[in-house]
């Protein structure tokens, strides 16, 4: 989150807003090549989950359980397509908490608060990079899926991009309240640690949520993520267009109107609170 002060007027226009989120993206993408070991061992797991995973489906042989029907039949793409869209929730809710916390070590948390870049500004240019590099992530999963037999013949591309925007914008709205969190209490990874845990527990990662027990069942329609993973299977796996897909574009859609100006309303309390306070810099 070491955001560049690339504005001098608190109303920054679309074409400097572009120019600061390219700059961030530069600046963080340089960072992160910087470091060799850490940039390509990401990248590499996904290299020997996805072989784990293939193997894993072939322990059900060829039959299929009647759950996944609604997303081709196949196991291996099924929890594939989970597994990966799993990394967006976790990078949401590290993204903003690392970067408040990297700031907080240097002690230049308050010189980023107090630059003239808008704040919603500074959150989400921050963490571009952060999506960005999952994004990369995900199609690698995605190749090396093809390669051990996945089948995205009939993938709708369109309806995919439509619904990953709409989750990255929920799932932006619970890390920035994370974010929020950790400046007030100082030990916000707790609750992201929690959030991504119940994601993945409840959000159909490697089952479908439908053979949960119904009151677990009503708990995972709570989590935006068990919207947009369904959403992105059926898009994916059976081709599913924007019509088919109403419901988790409605649901993901008002998830994102309401919490994400919510979380921005909370983390700019947050940081009044902790200016007032006197404790913007402490961890």
């Amino acid at each position: 989150m070491n955001t560049p002060v690339a504005a001098h007027h608190p109303a920054l226009g679309l074409r400097a807003a572009g120019r600061l989120l390219a700059a961030c993206l530069r600046r963080d993408a340089a960072i992160a090549a910087s470091y060799r070991i850490a940039f390509f061992a990401p990248l590499l797991s996904v290299c020997f989950a996805v072989p784990i995973l293939y193997f894993l489906s072939q322990v059900f042989g060829p039959a299929q359980a009647p759950s996944l029907g609604a997303y081709g039949g196949g196991f291996f793409a099924f929890i594939l397509l989970g597994m990966a869209f799993q990394d967006y929730v976790t990078v949401s809710m590290s993204n903003f908490l690392s970067g408040i916390r990297e700031h907080q070590l240097m002690g230049t948390l308050e010189i980023v608060m107090l630059s003239p870049t808008p704040m919603p500004l500074v959150l989400l240019f921050s963490s571009a990079w952060g999506f960005l590099f999952t994004s990369i992530r995900f199609a690698l999963y995605v190749a090396l899926g093809l390669l051990f037999g996945m089948d995205l013949s009939g993938a709708n591309l369109g309806s995919f991009a439509v619904l990953t925007l709409l989750a990255i914008v929920s799932f932006s709205a619970l890390g920035i309240l994370g974010a929020a969190a950790t400046l007030v209490i100082k030990q916000g990874a707790s609750i992201t640690g929690f959030l991504t845990a119940l994601t993945l527990a409840l959000g159909g990662v490697a089952y479908p949520v439908s053979v949960l027990p119904g009151w677990l069942q009503a708990l995972a329609a709570l989590l935006p993520f068990t919207h947009a993973l369904e959403g992105v299977r059926k898009a994916l796996l059976a081709g599913a267009g924007l019509a088919q897909l109403h419901t988790e574009l409605l649901v993901l859609a008002a998830f994102g109107a309401l919490l994400f100006p919510l979380s921005l309303w909370v983390f700019q309390r947050a940081v009044q609170h902790v200016k007032a306070t006197g404790t913007l810099g402490q961890y």
